[in-house]
């Protein structure tokens, strides 16, 4: 069949407009410009990235003999400023304590009023560290103190170092305690139980005397009428190596002396 004349002329001009609009045409595939492009994802962080710095290290346990409370706390703020660790205190008396051990309690260092108490619990490592003087103390407002003839006297259990040393003391000195005998669980009992009025006078440690300001000292046992009174370091962990290391220090030591501990010769 034959095309009109017009028709047939039309249509070269039809064929190139569609394959302009054909060539004008985005394709699918075309590669999207500099401007266009699609940024990947970031690959995920590795999961040592991600964790960071290391784990910090655990705390120290220690348990300590309750007359080195503030001295131990003194110490344990400086060791935390100046490393980032953190201690841990459990005050006590000692035979508490080394009993509390024995029984399982985590501790890594223990500091006992008593280094026998040490003997059970098979530290890593252990040393002598320092002393301390015995005495007997009265309300502060108390004037006359007569210690053979004291009304009423608080004494350390006999399972404590304080106590042990006090029996002993009086012993010496050729003191009966009177009938109205208070005992405390440990020498910080003993101290409250004077200062709170409950006895007339009480047997601690002279650094103990030192931190509450509600008694006096009316009289300090001769060094030779007791066992000689000995803090001892045991480590129970190897976590509690560095501090227990620092204990031995100079600047510890000073510290222990300005509270009123004596440093072993």
């Amino acid at each position: 069949m034959r095309l009109p004349a017009i028709a047939a002329a039309g249509l070269p001009l039809l064929v190139a407009l569609v394959a302009c609009r054909s060539e004008k045409a985005p394709s699918d595939d075309k590669a999207p410009s500099d401007d266009e492009a699609v940024a990947e994802p970031a690959p995920s962080a590795s999961p040592k990235a991600a964790s960071g710095t290391p784990p910090a290290a655990p705390p120290v346990v220690v348990f300590a003999a309750a007359s080195m409370k503030e001295l131990l706390t003194e110490i344990a703020g400086d060791w935390e400023m100046a490393t980032g660790r953190h201690v841990r205190f459990q005050f006590e008396a000692s035979s508490t304590l080394a009993r509390q051990i024995a029984e399982g309690a985590p501790a890594d260092v223990f500091v006992t009023a008593a280094p026998e108490w040490l003997d059970k619990l098979k530290p890593i490592e252990r040393y002598d560290w320092l002393s301390n003087r015995l005495v007997c103390v009265v309300r502060k407002e108390t004037a006359d103190f007569d210690l053979e003839r004291i009304e009423s006297l608080a004494l350390a259990n006999e399972q404590v170092p304080a106590g042990k040393y006090a029996k002993a003391a009086l012993a010496h000195l050729g003191i009966v305690p009177p009938e109205r005998t208070i005992y405390g669980s440990n020498v910080r009992d003993v101290l409250s139980k004077v200062s709170q009025g409950g006895a007339a006078a009480g047997v601690v440690y002279a650094t103990d005397a030192a931190v509450d300001p509600g008694v006096r000292i009316a009289y300090t046992f001769p060094a030779e009428s007791h066992p000689r009174i000995l803090y001892s370091v045991g480590v129970l962990s190897e976590n509690g190596r560095t501090f227990a290391a620092i204990l031995r220090g100079r600047d510890s030591l000073a510290t222990a002396i300005k509270f009123g501990f004596v440093e072993l010769k």
